[in-house]
């Protein structure tokens, strides 16, 4: 039944984002700690990562997605239950004559990363001026908020070293699990990672998390 609401309750609320970007906007990704009722309607909406964005910015994202309503949950006994989890919202902010002004363009319903944590490119990246990849990697997540095992995709060609590059950097991440009704439950996670090298000096990758953490390939 699990297994259920997420296929069916967290594509229901997926938005197709625009094609393309205008030249004077940019996006941003915000995210809520979220408690859904049985009947699949907001009742918390507490900004996740409160202090990166002003307190306007807040206001506004909370009154576009107050009414959203996902597919609720089922508990053991099968009835509708409540929901906590993270919400993301994908904003898209483009410059008018009152301020800048906000288009929701995404949302998705998952687990809060509560922390990031990043090892340093693999060496073979690192030294190489002007490359770009991604990989995307998934894992389940279990109730502790942790990984379990992390497996990756990538376009074949792909060095192995980024590879496993993702595995070790998505198994630091730490996340909020999901609760229904309280009780926490593994869901599965997918994260994509792009990595990006300056076309005349490698890029020092640090992120906000652990930051570089020593690792040899």
């Amino acid at each position: 039944m699990i297994n259920r609401f997420l296929r069916v309750g967290f594509a229901a609320i997926a938005l197709s984002a625009s094609a393309a970007l205008a030249a004077d906007s940019y996006r941003i990704t915000a995210a809520f700690d979220t408690v859904f009722d049985a009947d699949g309607r907001i009742v918390v909406l507490q900004p996740h990562e409160e202090a990166d964005y002003p307190a306007a910015f807040w206001d506004g994202l909370r009154q576009r997605v107050q009414g959203l309503r996902i597919t609720a949950p089922l508990d053991a006994s099968g009835r509708p239950a409540m929901l906590s989890t993270g919400l993301y919202v994908q904003v898209e902010v483009s410059a008018g004559r009152d301020g800048g002004q906000l288009k929701i363009v995404g949302m998705d319903v998952q687990p809060l990363v509560m922390k990031r944590g990043y090892v340093g490119y693999p060496e073979d990246i690192a030294g190489a001026a002007g490359w770009t990849g991604s990989v995307d990697a998934e894992c389940l997540l279990g109730t502790d908020g942790r990984c379990g095992e992390v497996r990756v995709k990538a376009l074949p060609g792909m060095p192995p070293s980024v590879l496993r590059w993702a595995q070790v950097t998505l198994a630091l991440w730490e996340f909020k699990p999901p609760r229904i009704n309280d009780v926490p439950f593994a869901v599965p996670v997918k994260q994509a990672f792009g990595l990006q090298t300056k076309d005349d000096v490698p890029v020092n990758f640090l992120q906000r998390g652990s930051g570089n953490a020593p690792f040899r390939w």
